[in-house]
């Protein structure tokens, strides 16, 4: 008995594991993403946002920083009483994948 509860916890976790490997989804560029506050936004990705989001209230910054090198910063925020992200690139352009 004390086998097969073994095989059987070990055939789960294997199971999770290789679930939650492909659970991942975006590109295969992703490296990490983190919560990140408005301070932490560069100068011209947070004015480019404010331009194109002038009376926002942001709830929320990711950075996603990618193999590469480069980053992008998701934006969730409230405007005019509507919920809204965008996705803009260390440049301050809406990033590609959020050109939709």
């Amino acid at each position: 008995m004390t086998r097969q509860l073994i095989a059987l916890g070990a055939a789960g976790l294997v199971c999770l594991t290789a679930f939650g490997c492909n659970m991942k989804g975006g590109d295969d560029r992703d490296d990490n993403e983190m919560k990140i506050s408005m301070n932490e936004v560069p100068e011209a990705v947070s004015a480019s946002f404010k331009k194109m989001h002038p009376n926002a209230t942001v709830q929320a910054v990711e950075k996603e920083t990618h193999t590469d090198g480069t980053a992008e910063y998701e934006f969730e925020f409230t405007e005019n009483g509507k919920k809204g992200e965008v996705e803009l690139d260390q440049a301050g352009a809406v990033a590609a994948e959020d050109k939709d």
